[in-house]
């Protein structure tokens, strides 16, 4: 680009770039003016799937709390004030503490205070697989945070260049068309009839640039999470770098560092824990009580009861409900060890996939720029002269303006789909 033809509608090209932030903006002084990494992090901050799996990661923390509160005793008070009228000994329900109350033809009453204790001593094995299910839980949920913080990401760099890359073709459009319909001007005939006509099509293009333009900011808006009539003056260069690592290696990154892979992980340990806790209801339980209580007709309450029970519940026939219950949790994790291998094959095609988008495009940058710089030498000799060919080869300089943007364009977005697939940053 050590031309002035090329250095002249550079700079018509930023002009027109500057002009089409002004007129889409729809204001001289934007409400935001956002960077690259600005639209990320507001991607991030305003993402509604993001804040609602993070919700999930806290319940999951709460979760591993009430799991662990198993292993504590638990403690309570209680406390009856009756009246009652009964021929015999009568026991309340439970939840009123199972009182037993004497014998009375007449109405009396009945007072009665106590404390509970109870603490499990064994039951299998349950607790610890409760809790060890909850951390698990927690680590998938973790997972799932990752994974859609990752596809925000994605989104927010994609919508951030569908805009730059507008921008930039509506002020070549632009450009393009002003400069013929100031050569028009300067001919007769057949040769303005031409150039008129060109300068037509030119400007169906911009008015085809400007829609794509306004779509590629309300696709930007949604994807960073502001409100629709939010007006964003985005800040950056349509720039890329290329990348060096090669196939084989971005592969075994994304096995190491894809966390899909890691969370079948996390099933796996999930269901061989479910098959465990199925087998632990074939176990005892054991099970510490203690009460103390007192009570009377009237107050005080002077006379006391206290007991200490140790009780073991030894399971020997459900109707074959637990054996059943355990073939089910066999079998669901021989599915989830076949989900694993689904997950690793969609990876690697995955990783693939991009890997051969960036690396066509990557090409394409190289390739275009040689058509542009060529076009840019054969076309410098040709600024001043008012022809229909120099008018022609004006629009066709445009188009590998045009084109070359799109090139930087796709391989900046195929990088960041690259970068999701493999589950890590590639180095600059």
């Amino acid at each position: 680009m050590g031309n002035r033809g090329g250095t002249g509608l550079l700079k018509a090209s930023v002009a027109g770039l500057a002009l089409a932030t002004a007129v889409f903006s729809g204001a001289a002084s934007p409400d935001r003016v956002l960077t690259l990494e600005q639209s990320v992090q507001t991607g991030l901050q305003n993402s509604q799937s993001l804040l609602s799996v993070r919700d999930d990661v806290r319940m999951a923390q709460q979760r591993i709390v009430e799991a662990r509160s198993l292993y504590y005793p638990t403690l309570a008070l209680n406390m009856n004030a009756s009246r009652y009228r009964a021929k015999d000994y009568v026991a309340l329900p439970g939840e009123f503490g199972s009182t037993v109350l004497s014998p009375s033809t007449d109405p009396d009453e009945f007072y009665a205070g106590r404390a509970q204790l109870r603490q499990m001593l064994y039951n299998g094995g349950r607790n610890r697989a409760n809790l060890q299910l909850a951390e698990a839980a927690l680590a998938q949920a973790r997972i799932r945070e990752e994974s859609i913080r990752g596809q925000v990401t994605v989104d927010a760099v994609r919508t951030f260049f569908d805009v730059l890359l507008a921008e930039k073709r509506w002020a070549l459009a632009d450009q393009a068309r002003q400069e013929v319909l100031a050569l028009s001007v300067k001919v007769r005939g057949s040769d303005a009839t031409t150039l008129n006509a060109l300068a037509s099509r030119l400007r169906r293009r911009q008015a085809d640039a400007r829609r794509d333009l306004e779509a590629a900011r309300l696709a930007y808006l949604s994807a960073v999470g502001l409100e629709l009539y939010t007006t964003v003056e985005l800040t950056g260069d349509l720039t890329t770098t290329p990348v060096q690592e090669s196939l084989p290696k971005l592969l075994a990154r994304a096995q190491e560092a894809r966390l899909e892979i890691r969370g079948t992980e996390y099933q796996r340990e999930m269901d061989r824990l479910a098959v465990n806790l199925t087998e632990s209801e074939r176990n005892p339980v054991v099970v510490f009580g203690a009460a103390y209580e007192l009570n009377n007709s009237d107050f005080p309450l002077d006379r006391a009861f206290w007991n200490a029970t140790l009780n073991v519940n030894l399971p020997i026939f459900d109707g074959f409900a637990s054996r059943s219950r355990i073939r089910q949790s066999r079998l669901l994790a021989s599915q989830n060890r076949i989900a694993r291998a689904e997950v690793e094959d969609r990876i690697n095609r995955e990783v693939r996939e991009t890997y051969n988008d960036v690396m066509f495009w990557q090409s394409e940058i190289g390739e275009r720029k040689i058509d542009l710089d060529r076009l840019l030498a054969t076309t410098r000799n040709e600024r001043g002269s008012a022809t229909v060919d120099s008018a022609l080869s004006r629009t066709e300089l445009m188009e590998a303006w045009d084109a070359y943007w799109e090139s930087i364009h796709g391989h900046r977005v195929a990088r960041a789909k690259l970068e999701k697939a493999v589950g890590l940053p590639l180095a600059p």
